[in-house]
């Protein structure tokens, strides 16, 4: 069976993370499969997740904030989020939230690793 989805959008780099690698692996790992909607962002944390142990990690306050273009998007559309590494699922719960804080129900995510 193949799943469908309206929208597939992606964990995005923080600005830190991205100015320190010069790119943002979540998306170059996506981008030639997926038509991906920039439709997150992510603040600056006090230290990256890899340097965290599980405890720090699963305390991390949210650090993600809808772009605009979220309210172009129906509620009905399924959204499918996608993320490198899966380690607590506090991040793509994280992401999660600011859909489902929206109105969106048909959420599912989706990681290379686990």
């Amino acid at each position: 069976m193949k799943n469908h989805f309206d929208v597939v959008t992606y964990i995005p780099a923080s600005p830190g993370h991205l100015k320190e690698r010069g790119f943002d692996p979540v998306y170059e790992l996506y981008a030639d499969i997926f038509d991906l909607q920039n439709l997150l962002s992510k603040k600056d944390a006090d230290k990256p997740q890899a340097q965290k142990n599980r405890l720090e990690r699963m305390k991390t306050p949210q650090t993600f904030f809808a772009q605009p273009a979220i309210n172009q998007l129906s509620k009905d559309q399924s959204i499918l989020i996608l993320d490198d590494i899966y380690t607590t699922g506090r991040t793509l719960m994280h992401a999660h939230d600011i859909f489902f804080e929206r109105g969106f129900t048909n959420i599912s995510t989706f990681s290379l690793s686990r």
